[in-house]
């Protein structure tokens, strides 16, 4: 039953979830702003026909978004804390209707950096159901509850030039700007095969080495461009 044993208090976590959720609207509306901004400017380069430089700056609006929806997932599972604290009070064991909603903020509580109340929650349900049941949540193991889609919202890895794509395409239709959607559309059929290519070098790693060097130059290289915008 972990440390906190009879003596477990229901209370401390409405008390800390309901810190969290003010905090949660604190941060959600400081990365909706710099969602935006990043949006205005990748709107701005493409009407100045920058379009590449657009392709790099549209990633900075894909971290601010995947932030902002993992903001609003947390909220959500803090709320049904409160809702469930019964549960969580009378159970020993991590109740099954809030398993997804405990383990995800676990989870999340090992990625995030500053966030009081989070590291609080996470000591407490460490404390309530044990070491083995977060390290499980932390370390996404097959048997955890974490909420799959929270995982790539946290990832620090750079989105995928497919995806990339798509959301400069989104904006460039936002903004009326058809041109670009056929340019990228072109683009992106014209670079399939190149991909092809690619994933044959990868089955045929053995009998072309060079190739696959060469590819892995020209990933390292888009990667350090990303990285400088």
């Amino acid at each position: 039953m972990g440390l906190f044993g009879r003596k477990f208090k229901a209370s401390k976590v409405t008390a800390v979830a309901n810190l969290a959720i003010s905090r949660i609207a604190i941060l959600k509306n400081q990365h909706q702003v710099r969602c935006s901004l990043a949006r205005s400017d990748v709107t701005q380069l493409l009407h100045l026909g920058r379009q590449e430089d657009a392709l790099h700056r549209v990633e900075h609006v894909i971290k601010e978004q995947n932030t902002v929806d993992a903001l609003a997932m947390m909220e959500n599972y803090c709320h049904l804390l409160i809702e469930k604290r019964v549960l969580i009070k009378t159970q020993g064991e991590c109740p099954e209707e809030l398993a997804e909603a405990i383990s995800s903020l676990i989870f999340v509580a090992s990625r995030w950096g500053e966030f009081p109340e989070l590291h609080e929650l996470r000591e407490i349900f460490t404390s309530r159901y044990g070491n083995e049941f977060a390290a499980q949540c932390v370390e996404l193991r097959n048997n955890c509850s974490v909420q799959p889609k929270m995982i790539p919202k946290l990832s620090k890895r750079h989105s995928g030039s497919e995806k990339r794509k798509n959301m400069l395409n989104d904006i460039a239709a936002d903004c009326g700007i058809t041109q670009c959607i056929e340019d990228e559309t072109s683009h992106g059929s014209q670079s399939r095969p190149e991909v092809d290519s690619e994933n044959e070098c990868a089955k045929g790693e053995e009998g072309s080495q060079q190739g696959t060097e060469a590819a892995s130059v020209i990933i390292l290289e888009d990667s350090q461009i990303v990285q400088n915008a």
